[in-house]
């Protein structure tokens, strides 16, 4: 039976990291109540203490989950805190997970949790922007810490936010860091941490731009930036990070700030225009969706050459060459072989067809070849190259 709740009651779906921790507080110092679905495995310990009700699930138990929230009176729900790809190819699904999966031709964060938030719309629960009650922790344009920039990064951020934008429209990633006139890295599949970490040993001060896609769904998977970002830009040796205002989330200001003020970087909030082209529509065959990666990137002046699977850019060429490219892709699905056999098991269970994991494709742009050491790198990564 449902419990006599006030007007406003919020569920929060906690996934890993410090997020819903601070969705929920600021909430309650709003006066909402707050019920929390902590997903088992993922969500941070404590979290029960800032609930007025709280039960842990396992990922993919929808139809469970549900039921709780009605129960407690939730009519508004936000998505809080990170649910890696792996978490989600691997989990085992309930009848309802199976039935709004088996409805996609594409499966990636975008077209699932997409699917998850009209799920929860037809259930009467209306699914908030990740940014609502975070206010406080979205900064306005200007300088937040550290020394004034350079004409330098200046000139760096006014070429690399735009190019960030063109990334995150065609749905590659969030991020790229820029030194000069190069785009030394590309985030993709990897993330941005990760993206920082490969930027090591470019030699030179680097700038990091982060932006949201247009037409970007704030509802999940809204850029942050937060002490281990800084921590990493560090040991890069990036000297600016330059963000969107307004729809970037800054996480641990205090200490953001500490640490950017201590080692030099210059930490800046920037507002962009609004967008002119629209979002890269899905591109159903892996192949032509690889293709036209190349060109895209070979267009900006990035790379000529890109890796997609399963309709997900791996990873595309940046001014770390082919091989590095070819080698990343190759690692980031070595650690998701298993995810991968789940995934195909999840197909036959939900009734599609049930073909073997698809296999990396990669495209070079037009007029452009790989050299014979180039193809053989590829096939050693198996990766299948057209």
């Amino acid at each position: 039976m449902a419990q006599n709740t006030p007007e406003r009651t919020l569920g929060v779906i906690a996934g890993a990291g410090d997020y819903p921790r601070m969705v929920m507080e600021s909430a309650r110092r709003a006066g909402v109540r707050v019920v929390c679905l902590a997903l088992r495995g993922l969500a941070e310990k404590g979290l029960d203490s800032l609930a007025d009700a709280y039960a842990e699930f396992r990922v993919g138990a929808l139809e469970e989950g549900t039921r709780y929230a009605k129960e407690h009176g939730v009519t508004e729900l936000m998505l809080c805190g990170q649910v890696t790809p792996s978490c989600i190819y691997t989990m085992w699904p309930d009848a309802t997970i199976r039935r709004l999966l088996a409805g996609l031709d594409r499966r990636n964060a975008h077209t699932m949790f997409g699917t998850l938030c009209n799920y929860f719309a037809e259930q009467g629960i209306t699914v908030l922007p990740s940014t609502t009650f975070m206010e406080d922790h979205l900064p306005t344009p200007g300088r937040l810490a550290g020394p004034e920039p350079s004409p330098q990064q200046l000139a760096e951020a006014a070429a690399g936010m735009p190019l960030a934008r063109e990334i995150a429209r065609l749905d590659i990633g969030q991020s790229i860091v820029v030194q000069g006139d190069r785009v030394v890295c590309v985030e993709a599949f990897k993330g941005t941490n990760e993206c920082i970490q490969s930027s090591v040993g470019t030699g030179g001060a680097t700038t990091l731009c982060k932006v949201t896609k247009p037409g970007h769904d704030m509802r999940f998977d809204v850029p942050c930036i937060g002490a281990a970002t800084i921590r990493n830009c560090m040991a890069a040796g990036v000297k600016q990070v330059v963000f969107e205002a307004g729809r970037t989330i800054l996480f641990d200001k205090e200490e953001v700030l500490r640490m950017c003020n201590e080692g030099g970087i210059t930490l800046r909030a920037v507002e962009l225009p609004p967008a002119d082209a629209q979002p890269l529509h899905a591109v159903q065959d892996d192949a032509a969706h690889a293709r036209l990666m190349a060109q895209e990137v070979a267009r900006l002046g990035i790379g000529r050459c890109a890796v997609v699977c399963d309709g997900v850019v791996i990873a595309v060429e940046d001014a770390q060459g082919v091989e590095k490219c070819i080698r990343r892709a190759g690692e980031y699905m070595r650690r998701l072989k298993l995810a991968r056999l789940f995934n195909w098991l999840l197909r036959i269970v939900t009734g599609k067809p049930a073909a073997p994991p698809a296999p990396l494709v990669l495209a070079t742009a037009e007029g452009c070849s790989l050299t014979p050491a180039q193809l053989r790198a590829a096939q050693r990564a198996r990766i299948r190259v057209i």
